[in-house]
């Protein structure tokens, strides 16, 4: 299947912010039940970190947080006690507070926008992009990787789905989770609950990202033509697709030599 840039809602700068961040808890709620889905990309990663010599992050896209809570603590199993600080366009506050809260002084919130395209160089770090790429078409896919290696960084991404029939099936499941999860996420949120179950405004609008996000999703060999004329002296890039269960992730680890 080739790949469709198609919308996603949570990108749309209109989009309410409430329901945006209430669809990220989701994320995230559901990225810290999948520890195993990410062990064979965190031991990449915590590599490539070391080769490099940085233990802090750049968490481009943060999002709600996703995944962050299991990196941390396999990053910890490879000896990388790593530090992460998180950004996006569209930060969320709430989420990023929380994460502060709940990793004391191994994760700073950057409450500014910040722009994938074009980080401010004193955002140091190894430059990581969990479930978030696919929102990028390919000329903006390329500026963020180029923008990495004109500043030296190393630079990952991760995709958790696919354009496989398996990925849409395994996104459908996740969408049944989302009304009992609402009732769990904390902090406890009323209108969340409301918006999740009698007003399926939340699942709906997942449904139609997590669609739009599987048939976003960039191929290894994408991804190699994206990468293509990048400093192919200077970086050496690690593309490719990992077996978890039934379903496969992709991903790009990029260091400068």
């Amino acid at each position: 299947m080739n790949r469709l840039h198609l919308v996603e809602l949570e990108d749309l700068p209109w989009f309410p912010a409430r329901v945006r961040a209430y669809m990220q808890d989701h994320l995230r709620f559901l990225g810290e039940l999948s520890t195993p889905a990410y062990a064979a990309f965190v031991e990449r990663l915590a590599a490539a970190m070391e080769r490099v010599g940085t233990t802090e992050v750049l968490d481009v896209c943060s999002g709600g947080g996703g995944p962050l809570k299991v990196i941390l603590r396999q990053l910890d199993r490879y000896g990388v006690q790593a530090t992460v600080r998180l950004t996006d366009l569209y930060p969320n506050e709430a989420a990023f507070r929380r994460a502060e809260a709940r990793h004391p002084g191994r994760v700073q919130g950057v409450y500014e926008p910040v722009d994938a395209t074009a980080v401010p160089a004193e955002y140091e770090g190894f430059r990581l992009i969990c479930n978030a790429f696919h929102h990028f078409p390919p000329e903006l896919g390329r500026k963020i990787l180029a923008d990495a290696v004109a500043k030296r960084r190393g630079v990952a991404l991760v995709e958790m789905v696919s354009r496989r029939v398996s990925a849409v099936l395994a996104m459908l499941i996740g969408l049944v989770m989302i009304p009992p999860a609402s009732l769990v996420i904390r902090p406890f949120d009323p209108l969340r609950v409301l918006l999740s179950t009698a007003l399926p405004i939340v699942p709906l609008c997942t449904l139609w990202d997590g669609v739009v996000s599987c048939l976003r999703v960039y191929s290894p060999r994408e991804l190699r033509e994206l990468v293509a004329g990048l400093d192919d002296d200077g970086y050496e890039w690690d593309i490719g697709e990992l077996r978890v269960g039934p379903g496969v992730i992709t991903y790009l680890i990029g260091v400068p030599r």
